[in-house]
């Protein structure tokens, strides 16, 4: 079973990561899909290994101690709240709230997960569609370092919840093979 030509992986970053590699980056992610909350922390924490295993990439803030802070703080919570529903619904990075969260989490970095499933339209093989994003975000001026975006048209037989996490698994490994390709130190 492989993920077959229904796949699309775009990627838009800039021409030279260097810059950006070996500082501290909070990792940040949306609510699971409803067909996938069950499985949601091991994929997370799968997340999470695969992003400290990158020799590029600096200090990684995760979701557990993201969430020590945020609940120990429901001023904190609310503006991460705000800040992920903006940069969600409009793809941008509000500026003042990023300023405080990475202040806060000691990152010059955020790196936003998005997976969402939606209803497909009538030239899907199927009613269901995911789509992940995955954005390198500069905190000071909330720039996009580096973005990806992976979709999946999910076939009939896909919709299951055995199917589910191995789908899943896979596309996460591929969008994170794919950052990691990109995160590399370019010749001088």
């Amino acid at each position: 079973f492989t993920l077959g030509n229904c796949k699309s992986i775009d990627v838009k970053d800039k021409p030279n990561l260097l810059p950006y590699m070996l500082k501290p980056v909070t990792f940040l992610t949306t609510k699971s899909p409803r067909s996938l909350e069950s499985l949601w922390p091991d994929l997370i924490y799968m997340i999470e290994q695969k992003l400290r295993n990158m020799p590029n990439l600096g200090k990684i803030t995760g979701i557990n101690e993201l969430n020590y802070k945020l609940n120990a703080n429901p001023k904190l919570r609310s503006a991460y709240k705000k800040y992920i529903s903006t940069l969600t619904l409009t793809g941008i990075s509000d500026k003042e709230i990023a300023l405080k969260l990475g202040e806060e989490f000691k990152s010059p970095h955020f790196l936003l997960l998005e997976f969402v499933s939606f209803p497909c339209t009538k030239e899907c093989p199927s009613d269901e569609q995911w789509l992940i994003r995955l954005k390198l975000i500069e905190v000071k001026t909330g720039e996009n370092i580096y973005r990806a975006r992976l979709s999946r048209q999910l076939d009939k037989d896909e919709q299951n919840i055995d199917l589910y996490q191995d789908l899943a698994k896979r596309m996460i490994s591929d969008i994170l093979e794919e950052f990691q390709a990109g995160l590399i130190v370019p010749w001088h």
